[in-house]
């Protein structure tokens, strides 16, 4: 069953990239494939910071000012925290389950370049 979430037609290349012959794929494909991954990481950290920034702007908002209106804005951030770590932590589950997929589908297949051809000793 399909996401009615953001992103949807990056899924939909993935899902294309999965049915692709893994013979037709070249280096550059492989290549593109971990520097995947390693953004997925980057992306995931950049969220976990910008979560950790709401968290504690929403938290000393609360607890050194006595405003109301000034109160509400933290809880707003705090609200906020956690939305934005549960859509990071949605999209990087989703994009690494991708990649899990990818690399189970390949089983032992290497592209020629990366495949040892015996000993260069």
């Amino acid at each position: 069953m399909k996401s009615r979430f953001l992103f949807n037609h990056l899924d939909a290349h993935r899902d294309y990239f999965h049915t692709y012959p893994k013979s037709k794929l070249v280096l550059r494909d492989w290549l593109a494939l971990d520097r995947t991954a390693a953004a997925n990481r980057r992306v995931f950290y950049s969220f976990l910071r910008t979560t950790l920034d709401l968290t504690i702007a929403g938290l000393i908002l609360i607890h050194f000012f006595n405003y109301q209106a000034i109160i509400v804005i933290g809880a707003i951030f705090l609200l906020l925290s956690v939305v934005v770590g549960s859509f990071s932590y949605f999209r990087f589950l989703r994009v690494q389950s991708h990649y899990h997929k990818f690399l189970r589908e390949s089983g032992s297949y290497f592209p020629p370049l990366l495949a040892r051809k015996g000993n260069h000793s």
